[in-house]
């Protein structure tokens, strides 16, 4: 029997500020410091060539350039990839998320990074359920779980390729650094042309081997990670091409409900999920998922995450969810022990949000 995975939201009951979160032990001792510090190693060796630490080997992505390493943080002004993710002068901005009324009417919020309402992209009869930054400022979306489109930065929507009559649905997008733009349906892999060239890179079987919805992408290597609805994880590069890191168990999985994932500045794969450990969300430590972040299922369920990983030793995970007639991205600081709304609708539509990605500039 085919089985259908539907993308609805379980109703919340708890929108106060803030959720109380267990305590974690994050090693942190607080005496961290912000700003440009200077990581400049005074010891001369043959293998790091700009003396700030760290070599070729070690992650260094420019080892003639003593500002480039994997402990810096990104200056957005000087035109280096400061701290080697693959971005240059980025700055966090805040979120970009799918958003479709009770109408059935597209929308995408852009919310700045403390919680204001920046702009409202209406894209009508456009519905965006997945969604990643396009190169030109727009965004590539799933629509309607039946086709895959770009929409401009005006609402303006384009369908790229219409995927309706395919035997399993598109989920979700990822844009690479090279800009190739990959889709995932529930049996494969595939890449989308600007002139709606639909290339399949891996398939499989979704109903005996592995049920991916959610999709990411390494800003610096160009790597692809599949997520699997029961914790199952793949990659893909056109190098090394599709492969496993976590077969999932159908019967008996280790995660459930993973419809999306992200991938942090600190080289780590995470998703928002269920497990015999709690509701929260996990990373991906060799072939485990492992718990970093918790709380009770009975407060907020998680539906689809993005990232901000300025500081790699303290992500920010901001998670989309809908509770009744509210909807509302949730902002955890990993290890701060609590979870609070950056952004809360005021209740008047019953609508939904879906995909949401980190904004920026």
């Amino acid at each position: 029997m085919r089985m259908l995975v539907i993308l609805s939201l379980a109703a919340c009951n708890n929108l106060e500020a803030g959720v109380s979160l267990p305590a974690k032990d994050t090693g942190d001792t607080g005496e961290g410091g912000g700003g440009d510090t200077d990581t400049h190693d005074t010891v001369d060796t043959d293998d790091d060539q700009d003396d700030d630490g760290f070599s070729a080997a070690d992650g260094d992505c420019d080892d003639s350039e003593p500002k480039v390493s994997p402990a810096r943080e990104e200056d957005d002004d000087d035109g280096l990839d400061n701290d080697c993710d693959g971005r240059v002068d980025e700055d966090f901005k805040g979120v970009d998320v799918a958003y479709v009324t009770s109408g059935g009417e597209g929308h995408i919020y852009q919310i700045d990074h403390i919680g204001r309402l920046e702009a409202d992209v209406q894209t009508g009869d456009c519905i965006p359920i997945f969604l990643d930054a396009a190169p030109d400022g727009g965004w590539y979306v799933n629509d309607n779980l039946a086709a895959v489109s770009h929409v401009a930065t005006d609402g303006t929507c384009t369908q790229l390729a219409d995927f309706s009559e395919a035997d399993w649905p598109p989920y979700a997008v990822t844009v690479t650094p090279d800009g190739t733009l990959y889709v995932v349906l529930a049996d494969r892999l595939s890449t989308v042309a600007s002139d709606g060239t639909v290339t399949d890179l891996a398939s499989w079987d979704p109903e005996t081997e592995f049920y991916p919805i959610g999709l990411a992408s390494d800003p610096l290597t160009g790597t692809v990670g599949l997520f699997d609805y029961f914790g199952g994880f793949a990659t893909y590069s056109p190098a090394s091409g599709f492969a496993y890191v976590v077969k999932p168990d159908f019967s008996n999985p280790a995660l459930y409900g993973v419809i999306s994932g992200a991938h942090g500045d600190d080289g780590g794969w995470y998703v928002p999920a269920t497990s015999a450990a709690g509701v929260g969300i996990f990373r991906l430590e060799g072939t485990e998922w492992v718990l970093q972040d918790e709380w009770s299922d009975e407060d907020w369920s998680p539906f689809m995450m993005a990232v901000d990983a300025d500081d790699p030793d303290r992500p920010e995970f901001y998670v989309s969810a809908t509770a009744g007639a509210y909807q509302v991205i949730w902002r955890v600081i990993h290890g701060s022990n609590a979870a609070e709304h950056l952004w809360v609708s005021d209740g008047s539509d019953f609508g939904y949000f879906y995909g949401v990605v980190s904004r920026f500039y």
